[in-house]
């Protein structure tokens, strides 16, 4: 088997292994609120996400399509957006211990190799520190625009915060070591895209510019960091990728976001349009 069919098998692998561990996880939390829904209508929903975070600025679409796919199968928007919500809460402090391990074990080397990078990469740097600051000045001025909606997400917060607890202890740990799992088979793509490469960079630096690059999207204005990303990579953010880089640029896009974009469209017809039916028939059984 050909170095290249070996790399893009291990991709397919990684992100269809991601998206399973990603519903289990949702599963979870939906059972630990005493709600359960199934595994193939989570796994649709997370599709939906996907898609529409990948396709709007700073993710935001993703969430709402969540919520109007369960709307349409018949989970309601209160209990939804709870469950989405301590997803939320248990998500981030695991995102930022890995990172934060990521940093520790290779942040001094990844540095080094931006400081040594072209231009691209610096530009793309600053790029990313502009965009945060901007991103912080918008919620200071929508706070002091719409402090009643700023009340609201604080009080959102603090009711998830509760549901966490509520939810108890064994639920929430239950999802630690399925979003390890979660970030550890997105950010291998990069490093496993680059194993072909003659001299590639070192897996580690490798791992800590795929985290920054997949994290760092949640905070750019353009519809999944495109443009922006792909010019830190293209410039060096990961490496000299050489000649390859930008097939391995767009190699990666299909895995961390184009595939999730073409299973949305099947999944959405096989669990939507397939349901009238299945009513009807769960409807002439009762009947019967």
């Amino acid at each position: 088997m050909s170095t290249w069919l070996v790399i893009h098998a291990s991709c397919v692998a990684l992100a269809l292994v991601n998206l399973v561990v990603r519903t289990w996880r949702t599963q979870v939390i939906f059972a630990g609120l005493g709600r359960p829904v199934g595994f193939w209508d989570i796994a649709t929903a997370n599709l939906a996400g996907d898609a529409a975070a990948a396709l709007t600025p700073l993710r935001v679409g993703g969430i709402p399509a969540q919520v109007a796919f369960f709307q349409r199968i018949g989970v309601p928007a209160q209990v939804t957006v709870p469950t989405l919500l301590v997803e939320s809460i248990l998500l981030y402090p695991v995102y930022a211990v890995l990172g934060a391990a990521l940093a520790l074990g290779a942040g001094l080397e990844w540095l080094a190799l931006l400081r040594g990078a072209s231009s691209g990469a610096g530009r793309m740097v600053v790029n990313v520190g502009g965009l945060f600051l901007v991103g912080w000045l918008l919620v200071l001025i929508v706070r002091r625009a719409a402090p009643k909606k700023s009340a609201m997400v604080g009080r959102s917060m603090r009711d998830g915060f509760g549901l966490v607890r509520r939810m108890g202890p064994a639920p929430a740990l239950a999802t630690v070591p399925l979003t390890v799992l979660d970030v550890l088979t997105r950010i291998a793509l990069l490093p496993i895209l680059a194993m072909g490469l003659a001299g590639a960079p070192p897996a580690d630096v490798l791992a800590i510019a795929s985290f920054a690059m997949l994290y760092g999207q949640i905070a750019m204005p353009t519809p999944g960091g495109a443009g922006i990303v792909d010019m830190g990579l293209m410039g060096g953010a990961a490496g000299d990728l050489g000649a390859d880089a930008g097939g391995i640029v767009l190699a990666w896009r299909v895995y961390t976001a184009g595939l999730h974009i073409a299973l949305c469209a099947p999944f959405l017809w096989w669990r939507l349009a397939r349901r009238p039916r299945l009513v009807r028939a769960a409807e002439v059984r009762r009947a019967s």
